[in-house]
């Protein structure tokens, strides 16, 4: 039976592997075979048969095998060229050889960096305390009061008849007279004499702290008649 997409084959489709892996471009189709251009992975032009094709997407024939399946030996490659005939196998190997040998040994070293945050809380504490105390205070205010004066006046002086009233001879008597002077009261009443006011301010300042950090340091030691030199850290931009 032949395959459904033989009829959908053009030159210059991609070729590519189950796994994805690019092999080249279709560069002549025959009947039942179609040529893929040597690159990478061929050395040479290689004729393909159209029953490995198992699909065809997005312009691009997608091949039935991965690409370490594919050999000459099974019959699914033909070189167009002369000489000798290796397997797709061996170039896949000097390609993974080639990757390794320019592939560099790494080592990373680390070290820790210092992030300060800042967090609040309380150092102390300012406490105002109101306290009574009790003075002796004296102050001046000025008072009137009544002053008694005694003064005997003989009768004949008055120009007035020294008769006796008739009923209070020889009888005791006495007047009472009232002196009356001012007494200071005292009254007392609160008055603000001065406030108390506690502001808090922030200022800013430095405050100098030490930490212990762990870093990484690579010690570049060769054994043999090796020349290992070591080359200066270079820094990016970041």
């Amino acid at each position: 039976m032949a395959n459904p997409f033989v009829d959908q084959v053009r030159e210059g489709m991609e070729v590519r592997t189950v796994d994805g892996h690019k092999l080249g471009k279709v560069v002549a189709v025959h009947e039942d075979k179609f040529v893929v251009e040597k690159g990478f992975f061929f050395p040479k032009d290689y004729t393909i048969s159209c029953d490995a094709i198992e699909d065809v997407r997005e312009g691009s024939l997608v091949l039935s095998k991965r690409r370490e399946e594919l050999g000459i030996e099974g019959g699914l490659l033909e070189s167009l060229g002369h000489g000798h005939q290796e397997p797709l196998q061996a170039a896949l190997r000097l390609e993974e050889a080639e990757r390794q040998a320019q592939e560099a040994a790494r080592l990373s070293l680390h070290e820790e960096r210092v992030e300060a945050t800042t967090h609040t809380e309380q150092v102390g504490e300012v406490r105002i305390h109101k306290d009574v105390v009790t003075e002796e205070r004296q102050i001046t205010v000025p008072v009137t009061r009544e002053v008694v004066t005694v003064e005997r006046v003989p009768a004949a002086a008055r120009g007035a008849r020294s008769e006796a009233a008739e009923g209070k001879l020889f009888q005791e008597e006495s007047i009472v007279v009232p002196i009356r002077e001012e007494v200071v009261d005292i009254q007392k009443r609160p008055v603000v004499t001065e406030e108390i006011v506690v502001k808090r301010a922030i200022e800013s300042t430095e405050a100098p702290v030490s930490t212990t950090i762990r870093r990484e340091v690579a010690e570049v030691v060769s054994e043999g008649e090796l020349d290992a030199t070591e080359v200066p850290l270079r820094k990016t931009g970041t």
